[in-house]
C-alpha cells in the first residue's frame, strides 16, 4: 500500500515538474494574443503553439539570445488581416516591428509606446485608421517610422518632433491635415516623407498654412481723449459741427448709392457664376455618364473630377513606352506626385463587372517585386490602369538599350532581375489568394 502511494507520489511531481518547465514564456502568451487579434493568417502562423517553451523558433519571431526575450517581430507580406492588439505593449524588449504590406485595418494602439527599446516600426501598406498617437513621442530609441499608403488621418502630433534618433520618417499616401509641427527633428524632413496628404502644410513641403483672416482693432480717440476736458460750445464751433454734419449726410448718400451700384453688379454676376455653375454640372453630369474613376483603399488622396482632368490632358509628351496591351504615359498631379498610367485601347471582351472584380482581386496584391496597382478610370472604349511611377525608367531599355557612355547590365545583375520577376510570378500563382 505505501509503494503504490510512493510510485502515485512520484509521478505526480515529475508531471509537475514536466509542466512546469514547458509552460510557454511571457511574451509567448502576449504574441498568442497578438495572433488571436489577426484573422485570414493563411496558415502562416501555424507553428505559433502555446505548447512551446519559448516563441524563440516561430515564424517571423527572432528573440535575444541571453534572456529569450522577443526582440523582433518580422512577419510582412502575410496577407494578415484583423488589428494590432494593445497587447503588443507587453513586449518591452521588443526593438523591430514589421507588419507591412498586409490588410490590417483599425487604429493604431498607443500601447505600443510601452515598447522603449522599439528601433524601427514598418507599418506601412494597410488599411489602418485614425492618427498617429502622441504617446510614439516617448520612443527615444525610434529611427524608422514608415506608416506610409494606409488610411490615416487627423494631424501630426508634435511629440514626433522630439525623437532625436529618428532619422527615416515616411507618413505619405495618408490623409493627414493641418500644418506639419515645425518642431525638432520633423523641421528636417522633407516633401518625400509627407507626399500624397493633400491637406498638409508647412514649410517642410513648401506650402505655407493660410493665416486667420481679421484686423487689429483700432481706437477711436486716443488714449488721453477722455482725460481732456471738452471746451465750451461756441458760435464757431456749432458752424463747424453744421459743416461735419453736412459733409456726412453727402457721405452717407453717396456710400447708398456706391453700395446700391455693387450689390446691382454683385447680382448680376451672381446670376453669371450660376448659369456658369450650372454648365459645369451639365457638363460633369455628362463625365459622369461616359466614365467612371475608382481608386483603392485610399491610396489616390484626390477628387475624381482632378484625376479625371490630369489624365485627359495626357498626350504624347508624357509617353513613357508601349507594349501589346497599350501605351503608358507618366501623369503628375499638381502636388508633384507622378503616377504611371497605361491606357487600354481595345475595348475587352465580358462584362465591366468581371473587369472590374479582377482589378480589385489586383489591388488587393502587394509585394515587393510588384508594382502597386492605385486605381482606374473606365471609359466607353478604354481603360486607364494608375500605377506607381518607377523613377529609374522602363526596364526594356536597361535590358536591350544600349547607353553612351553607360556599361550594359552585366550577368550577374540581369540574374538578379529575372529572379526577382520570377519571385513576383510566383507569388501570383502559389502564395496570393486567389491565385492569379
Amino acid at each position: 500500500m505505501s509503494m503504490g502511494f510512493m510510485l502515485i507520489w512520484v509521478f505526480s511531481t515529475i508531471t509537475l515538474l514536466s509542466t512546469c518547465s514547458l509552460a510557454l514564456t511571457e511574451d509567448g502568451i502576449t504574441l498568442l494574443e497578438i495572433k488571436r487579434s489577426f484573422n485570414h493568417t493563411k496558415g502562416f502562423l501555424n507553428n505559433w503553439r502555446a505548447s512551446d517553451e519559448t516563441p524563440c523558433g516561430w515564424k517571423g519571431i527572432t528573440c535575444n539570445h541571453n534572456d529569450s526575450r522577443v526582440s523582433i517581430i518580422n512577419l510582412p507580406y502575410m496577407q494578415l488581416g484583423g488589428i494590432i492588439s494593445p497587447s503588443i505593449g507587453k513586449l518591452s524588449h521588443l526593438q523591430r516591428l514589421a507588419l507591412h504590406q498586409n490588410s490590417l485595418h483599425g487604429f493604431i494602439p498607443p500601447e505600443i509606446a510601452n515598447c522603449k527599446e522599439l528601433r524601427s516600426m514598418y507599418l506601412r501598406g494597410n488599411y489602418l485608421q485614425g492618427g498617429i498617437p502622441p504617446e510614439f513621442g516617448k520612443l527615444s530609441y525610434l529611427t524608422i517610422l514608415d506608416l506610409s499608403s494606409n488610411s490615416l488621418k487627423g494631424t501630426i502630433p508634435p511629440s514626433i518632433g522630439y525623437l532625436r534618433q529618428l532619422h527615416f520618417l515616411n507618413l505619405s499616401t495618408n490623409f493627414f491635415s493641418g500644418a506639419i509641427p515645425d518642431v525638432g527633428v520633423l523641421s528636417t524632413f522633407r516633401k518625400n516623407s509627407f507626399n500624397g496628404n493633400l491637406d498638409l502644410c508647412g514649410p517642410q513641403i513648401m506650402k505655407p498654412c493660410q493665416g486667420s483672416l481679421g484686423f487689429p482693432a483700432v481706437l477711436p480717440h486716443g488714449p488721453h481723449a477722455e482725460s481732456e476736458e471738452a471746451p465750451a460750445p461756441t458760435k464757431r464751433s456749432f458752424r463747424y459741427l453744421k459743416g461735419i454734419l453736412i459733409g456726412a449726410m453727402s457721405a452717407v448718400g453717396l456710400a447708398i448709392v456706391i453700395l446700391f451700384c455693387f450689390f446691382g453688379i454683385r447680382l448680376l454676376s451672381k446670376k453669371e457664376r450660376a448659369a456658369k455653375r450650372y454648365n459645369e454640372v451639365k457638363k460633369q453630369a455628362a463625365m459622369d455618364e461616359r466614365t467612371k474613376v475608382v481608386t483603392f483603399h485610399g491610396d489616390l488622396p484626390y477628387s475624381s473630377s482632378d484625376i479625371v482632368e490630369k489624365l485627359e490632358s495626357l498626350d504624347v509628351g508624357d509617353v513613357l513606352g508601349s507594349g501589346g496591351f497599350g501605351t503608358v504615359y507618366k501623369m503628375l498631379m499638381n502636388d508633384r506626385t507622378t503616377f504611371a498610367v497605361k491606357r487600354i485601347d481595345k475595348c475587352l471582351e465580358g462584362s465591366d463587372q468581371t473587369f472590374e472584380r479582377e482589378l480589385e482581386i489586383l489591388a488587393s496584391i502587394k509585394h515587393v517585386n510588384l508594382v502597386n496597382l492605385r486605381g482606374y478610370c473606365k471609359y466607353p472604349c478604354a481603360k486607364l490602369l494608375i500605377y506607381d511611377y518607377l523613377a529609374l525608367g522602363s526596364l526594356d531599355h536597361f535590358l536591350h538599350e544600349t547607353f553612351q557612355g553607360k556599361q550594359p547590365l552585366n550577368w550577374n545583375t540581369r540574374l538578379g532581375i529575372a529572379l526577382g520577376s520570377a519571385r513576383g510570378l510566383a507569388y501570383l500563382h502559389h502564395d496570393c489568394c486567389p491565385r492569379i
